[in-house]
């Protein structure tokens, strides 16, 4: 990320600045190419919201266990809230014996995800990239999401909505904007919830 910040030619200040503040790698990859060419505030803007749009259905699922939280630890936790915090979350979710267990391994995996990325993009800006292209390193990152992903297919209901999900997002990864996201993700929460009703009336 930080080797992208420098190729855009924006300054340390800059790069750190957007960093802290837009703390999301795929938004940030995403805004910075479309900044790269000269794309509209809005739409600049806009590409940001939706490809970040999944981080509602995190929230929604950490939702339980900062219900009696303090406002400053909510607010922190929905900061930090990342794909990879919230799938260690995941994978973890039953070690907690209480929320304030999940909620303090939580910020304890968030503050080093944090400290890391940080460090991370900032050696990225300082020394560039110089690993070279026929590394194809780009594949790093969609790798990582399938490296969280795979821990938490625990039983076929997962396995099945993983797969669903799979396909659909390529069928509809064609569509202007990212919505493809978006809509998978729609279906796959509506099918989560249909199997999850169908069973409950058994």
């Amino acid at each position: 990320m930080g080797s992208a910040f420098s190729e855009a030619s924006l300054s340390f200040t800059q790069a750190m600045l957007m960093n802290t503040v837009l703390y999301a790698g795929a938004a940030q990859l995403a805004t910075i190419d479309l900044m790269k060419m000269n794309a509209a505030v809005f739409v600049v803007i806009a590409t940001g919201l939706i490809i970040n749009m999944r981080f509602l259905l995190y929230s929604a699922a950490m939702s339980p266990y900062l219900h009696e939280a303090k406002p400053l630890i909510k607010f922190f936790c929905a900061f930090t809230l990342t794909d990879q915090s919230y799938a260690t979350m995941s994978a973890n979710q039953n070690k907690f014996e209480s929320n304030t267990d999940a909620i303090h391994f939580y910020l304890g995996t968030a503050v080093c995800m944090l400290i890391t990325w940080h460090a991370s993009v900032m050696a990225g800006f300082i020394f560039g990239n110089f690993a070279p292209a026929s590394l194809s390193l780009d594949f790093a990152v969609p790798l990582s999401f399938v490296a969280l992903l795979i821990p938490t297919l625990k039983t076929r209901t997962h396995q099945g909505v993983a797969l669903f999900s799979s396909v659909f997002s390529l069928l509809l990864h064609g569509l202007p904007l990212r919505a493809g996201l978006i809509i998978t993700a729609l279906l796959a929460i509506s099918l989560a919830w249909f199997i999850i009703e169908k069973r409950s009336k058994r």
